[in-house]
């Protein structure tokens, strides 16, 4: 052991020496050099040390030639005995570098993956969908760019497991989303129940398609469509009855002075969302659709306004935006930008400050006075 940590140390100093090079060769060799080391000996590295490696070796990338890194990307793309850092600053680079990568890697987990898909170019995402056995959580993330190019690719990826809901909302964007039509038809997994709707307004050669693709007759179709209509009307009767035990229990709760911000947070945290906001429209003393229209539709700073009237405290402010979004599988992303308009809205607006421009926008919306 002491002579493999003896090796181990002789490296780290030639790569220290390499350091001090300032020429363009020098920095190719520090370059190979360290991803030699990480490649051979990454089972041996500390943890401070491989972070390190992989910092110098992030700030080496850009120094040098493309043709270098993309060797190193299509010699490490197939390997799984080598270092997750490395492939992971592989990955970032630019796409000619990042290709292989991103369609071979086994050590790319979904949290990375998902991470390039948010924060790298179209063709970074266009890579990811070649990969093998996507999962789920990553053909969401993939699905929600909104990209046609991107979700065609996706649906041509017989291996990708993109789940049934994502399906049906694809399958409701492409009455107006025409380029990924015929590849969703083409999903051997897409439901029958999502067939059966998408049979209705599709053109007649997707129609054809449908039937051979899915084994099912015309017949087969109008008896789901006829099922499904007939649970959609079940499930909007309970909902009806559900909301109104719903309304019930906010109404008792407001009379025994019990409606709170933390009973909103509470339930928020149960996945009540409905509850949550009859609550939160409730204490905010404005009409219930039109607090969705705050939660959903107006963005985080009408939200943080909102949330700041009923004295809601900022810290919790970015998990309600989160929350309620992800209830209805809608992007949860906010840039800096939006965060810091939002919280300027807490340190510069009283509470009732925020009470009153909460209650002129609902009298804008409405045309008439709410009291």
């Amino acid at each position: 052991m002491a002579s493999i940590n003896g090796n181990l140390d002789g490296e780290v100093s030639g790569l220290i020496q390499l350091a001090h090079e300032k020429s363009a060769a020098g920095r190719t060799e520090l370059f190979q050099s360290i991803a030699d080391l990480l490649e051979r000996r990454h089972h041996d590295l500390s943890s401070k040390e491989l972070s390190l490696m992989s910092d110098i070796l992030g700030t080496l990338f850009h120094h040098v030639e493309m043709e270098v890194r993309k060797k190193l990307a299509e010699r490490l793309a197939n390997r799984t005995d080598t270092s997750v850092e490395l492939i992971i600053l592989l990955a970032n680079d630019e796409i000619e570098v990042a290709r292989p990568v991103l369609m071979l890697s086994k050590l790319l987990d979904d949290e990375n993956l998902i991470k390039i898909i948010r924060h790298k170019t179209i063709q970074h995402q266009l890579s990811i969908t070649a990969r093998k056995h996507l999962s789920a959580d990553v053909c969401r993330e993939l699905v929600t760019t909104g990209n046609d190019k991107v979700v065609v690719s996706l649906l041509a990826n017989r291996d990708a497991k993109i789940d049934n809901e994502t399906l049906a909302g694809l399958a409701e964007q492409a009455r107006i989303r025409e380029e990924i039509q015929a590849p969703l038809v083409k999903r051997e997994d897409l439901p029958r129940e999502v067939c059966a709707r998408m049979y209705q307004w599709v053109s007649d050669s997707l129609k054809e398609i449908i039937l051979q693709t899915h084994s099912i007759s015309e017949e087969d179709i109008n008896e789901i469509f006829s099922d499904a209509l007939n649970d959609i009307q079940d499930e909007d009767n309970q909902r009806a009855g559900s909301l109104s035990a719903e309304q019930n229990l906010i109404e008792k709760l407001e009379k025994a002075g019990k409606l709170s911000p933390s009973f909103l947070m509470k339930s928020l945290g149960q996945g009540q969302v409905s509850l949550f906001e009859l609550g939160f429209a409730r204490l905010a003393n404005i009409p219930v659709d039109f607090m969705a229209s705050i939660l959903y539709d107006r963005g985080a700073e009408s939200l943080a306004i909102a949330c700041h009237a009923i004295n809601i405290d900022r810290s919790v402010f970015l998990t309600i935006y989160r929350m309620t979004r992800e209830a209805r599988n809608m992007d949860t992303r906010l840039d800096q930008e939006d965060i810091d308009r939002a919280y300027d809205r807490f340190n510069n607006m009283d509470p009732r400050r925020a009470q009153l421009t909460l209650h002129s926008w609902v009298e804008d919306a409405r045309k008439s006075p709410l009291f």
